[in-house]
């Protein structure tokens, strides 16, 4: 089930409202714009109407809570995929959910849960992607399909394109094939084998991007030779 919107403060809020309200399994809340788009730690996103695509889709996974970054990067497996299917282009996936072209962010992917006892209610996966948007409204550092293909898409064959991709991987995932995920998400890499600075509410750590473990967390090895892994942070 399909919800377009012209404008809502955030399709994620829309989602999750939906979730609460027992909604099926797969529905996708779309908007021309938002308002309030928001990314990873609180930060905006910017959405200009009728430019890119700003979608939540409302999952509910039998899976642990300690597995939910297979799910983040299963949805960037996806999302470049779709991409790199619909454009030719060829994106790489900046750990833990963003999408680059040429060192410019395309896309973003926003995962949040509601859970109970260690038990997943629902999961919402919020992906704001570039299409048409022009140069001069993009933000510092970000691209689209257009700037870096030199012309238009027809939006809903790139929405299309990605949910069909979502469900494909979606449905791997639920049948315990997480290594092939990873497999693909480590082809498409742009963060394994170089040297990183991860910033989180821990503090800073710096190393060498070595690998992925098998919930999908980082791992770096710093130069004590230390290895240390993350779940999440900022990645420089």
């Amino acid at each position: 089930k399909v919800i377009v919107q012209e404008i809502v403060t955030s399709t994620m809020d829309e989602a999750f409202r939906l979730g609460n309200e027992n909604c099926q399994e797969g529905t996708v809340v779309c908007a021309e714009t938002q308002s309030k788009g928001r990314g990873r730690l609180g930060r905006i996103w910017t959405s200009p109407k009728a430019k890119g695509l700003y979608f939540s889709i409302v999952l509910r996974p039998s899976i642990p809570l300690n597995c939910l970054a297979q799910l983040t990067l299963m949805s960037a497996v996806a999302l470049a995929e779709a991409i790199e299917e619909i454009s030719g282009l060829k994106p790489l996936i900046k750990w833990p959910n963003d999408i680059l072209l040429d060192d410019h962010k395309l896309a973003g992917i926003l995962t949040e849960l509601r859970a109970e006892s260690d038990q997943v209610k629902f999961i919402i996966v919020g992906i704001g992607l570039n299409v048409n948007t022009p140069l001069h409204q993009l933000t510092s550092g970000a691209s689209s399909l257009k700037v870096a293909a030199g012309h238009n898409f027809d939006r809903a064959q790139v929405f299309q394109a990605i949910l069909r991709s979502l469900e494909k991987w979606y449905l791997k995932l639920l049948h315990h094939e997480f290594g092939e995920i990873m497999e693909e998400w480590k082809k498409r890499s742009a963060t394994l084998n170089k040297r990183v600075r991860i910033t989180d509410s821990a503090g800073i750590i710096e190393g060498q991007a070595i690998d992925l473990d098998e919930d999908g967390a980082l791992l770096i090895r710093k130069d004590n030779g230390l290895i240390v892994k993350k779940s999440a942070g900022d990645v420089f």
